[in-house]
């Protein structure tokens, strides 16, 4: 529900100062969301200045001022708003440095003046200013002084709203703390996995107003139902537990909580919970999944039938699941049969040296073992493989020198130019009659001067020099501008942008790019090599590059630059590896080709070549 007025602004500063007092005492209770705060802040401030209409701005330390939001919504037009909506950004960005500022608005002079009021609020949060701009419509300088006086009576109000607002979210987070706490006291007095469970499912369905809620375990690559808030037992095999186990499979598979019916452009999937709530006519269902140490090892499912779970109620679902989740999987673990433990462990530990030990497996152990040597002590010249970009040194865009119209284009993309080669030129009738017309007012000038030189009238004589110098002037521009309307390769090269053939007659502005040109006489090859390998990639290494058009075709490459930077591409840490051709270029070859390069680094073994990149993992992956 709004606050703000929907009464017309009042007819005198008067008036609209005691409307303002009024609106400061709601303002000062005021604790509902912060858009409707700064609407009504914005109206009190106004009326409390007594002007007619103001602007409220946010400017942080990276962005200009900007607008938020305006009162009254749609100002009431009067002669000097214009010249307020134009000055109110510059005078809120000289009272974010000064804290205030009074500008007016119609010069100078000693009567009632219209002016523009600017006030800074200081806020908890230092990365943003809020800056209010008000319109005084005609008032001395002393009553713009006591408008502002006016305003920093409310000085204080932005800072108590934000505490007011801190203040209840600390309350509600404590709130959750105790909540949570109590129901992990309740949880540690079992020591059995399926009371704690069945504690958990049934404190949360109460607290929650849930119809329903139930815990899943992992096991192996499934979720197995656990326990059901106020059911003692039931039977796994029902088709019901079945489609319940399909959605917490879904919410454990993308990690995150799963909402049916699921937020508008929402990108989660929610198939399996849509199939659930269809079978179940359950009108709200949200999956949580518990995570310990990164993994999930089981999920929560509330349903509920007298409304969507909201982010307060998901944001307290998720640190009750961060704090039950070890307990939880302790007892799970506890509860096992020995045997189940045993094996568990065995398999862990002994699972990499279980085998067949027949005959056949000894001949396959002395092959490995032969095989094993040779991977050792056999090695061949290993080569780092990488994607390139075949790229020129040189990049030219032509830009369309002055504003006019297509009217010939002789070349398009992908033909090959040579310096000085007309690519496109624009529509010159306009300015041949520019050129005819600045002619006849040079010839006239040039006349008028020498008719005033016989006469000897010496000011007559001046001023059509000057008309002759005026029109020179003018005719020189115009003929420079026919010069440059031939657009002309700066040098040898293709045509890599500049599709305009489709475009004859199209208007173009002065700095429009029209063309650009690429040389194809200095290529360089810029290989991503991946971080792994970057350290294996030496200075003036060898290597060659094949193109995705012609993979058949190899060509000789020599290492010239490592960009000592990392980029990341494709979601991988890559460093840039400037090569250059040896040989030379064919005419083919194209900015912006592709392909694989294989640069050599030198002989390894052949275990080394298949296991390295495994070792590595394995060495981050156990810290070792």
């Amino acid at each position: 529900m709004s606050t703000a007025t929907s009464n017309p602004v009042a007819a005198n500063p008067a008036e609209r100062f005691q409307a303002g007092l009024e609106r400061l005492g709601r303002l000062r209770e005021f604790t509902g969301p912060a858009e409707e705060f700064w609407t009504l802040f914005l109206e009190t401030t106004t009326l409390l200045a007594g002007a007619r209409c103001g602007i409220l701005f946010r400017k942080t330390a990276s962005d200009p001022v900007q607008r938020v939001c305006t009162w009254p919504p749609e100002p009431l037009v009067h002669p000097g708003l214009p010249a307020f909506l134009r000055a109110a950004p510059e005078v809120a960005r000289v009272a974010s440095q000064r804290e205030a500022a009074l500008a007016p608005l119609d010069g100078a002079g000693p009567g009632p003046l219209p002016y523009a009021l600017a006030v800074r609020w200081d806020l908890p949060d230092q990365n943003a200013q809020l800056i209010t701009v008000h319109h005084l419509e005609a008032a001395l300088e002393t009553q713009a002084a006591a408008a502002l006086r006016h305003l920093r009576l409310v000085s204080d109000v932005p800072r108590l709203y934000q505490l007011r607002r801190q203040a209840a979210e600390a309350q509600v987070t404590l709130a959750h703390l105790a909540a949570v706490t109590d129901l992990v006291a309740q949880l540690n007095a079992h020591e059995r996995f399926p009371a704690l469970a069945m504690t958990l499912v049934n404190d949360l369905a109460s607290r929650h107003q849930c119809t329903r809620v139930a815990l899943g375990w992992r096991q192996g690559p499934y979720i197995r139902l656990q326990a059901l808030s106020h059911t003692d037992r039931f039977e796994r095999k029902m088709e019901a537990v079945r489609r319940l186990e399909q959605a917490m499979e879904e919410a454990m598979d993308q990690n995150d909580v799963v909402l049916w019916p699921a937020p508008e452009n929402d990108p989660r999937i929610t198939r399996d919970h849509a199939a659930y709530a269809a079978e179940q006519k359950t009108a709200y269902l949200c999956s949580v999944p518990l995570r310990l140490d990164g993994r999930v090892v089981g999920v929560l499912t509330l349903e509920r039938a007298s409304g969507p779970f909201n982010e307060e109620e998901q944001r307290l679902l998720l640190l009750t699941s961060e704090l039950v989740v070890r307990r939880l999987a302790e007892r799970y673990e506890a509860d096992r049969w020995f045997g189940a433990r045993w094996a568990t462990a065995a398999r862990r530990r002994l699972q990499r040296w279980l085998g067949p030990e027949h005959t056949w497996a000894k001949v396959a152990a002395l092959a490995g073992t032969i095989g094993l040597a040779v991977l050792c002590f056999g090695g061949m010249d290993y080569r780092v493989e990488a994607p390139f970009q075949l790229r020129t040194e040189d990049v030219a865009v032509l830009t369309a020198p002055f504003a006019g119209y297509i009217a010939e284009v002789p070349r398009e993309v992908g033909d090959v130019v040579q310096a000085g080669e007309p690519l496109l030129r624009l529509d010159t009738r306009d300015l041949l009659l520019e050129e005819a017309a600045a002619l006849a007012d040079l010839d006239r000038a040039l006349r008028e001067a020498e008719k005033a030189r016989a006469r000897e009238a010496l000011a007559d004589m001046r001023v059509a020099e000057a008309q002759a110098r005026q029109a020179r002037a003018r005719l020189d521009l115009v003929r420079h501008r026919l010069a440059l309307a031939t657009l002309t390769s700066p040098f040898d090269g293709v045509v890599v942008e500049g599709d305009l053939k489709q475009h004859l007659g199209a208007p173009v502005k002065p700095g429009d790019p029209l063309f650009k040109i690429a040389r194809t006489d200095r290529f360089y090859v810029e290989c991503r090599v991946r971080e792994t390998d970057i350290h294996e990639v030496q200075s003036q290494a060898p290597g060659q590059i094949a193109f995705l058009s012609r993979p058949k075709l190899k060509f000789p490459v020599r290492v010239e630059r490592i960009e000592p930077v990392a980029q990341t591409h494709d979601g991988q840490n890559v460093f840039l590896v400037r090569c250059v051709p040896e040989g030379p270029v064919p005419d083919w070859w194209r900015p912006g080709m592709t392909g694989v390069a294989k640069i050599h680094v030198g002989r390894r073994s052949f275990l080394w070549i298949l296991t390295h990149r495994t070792m590595d993992f394995l060495r981050m992956f156990f810290w070792i």
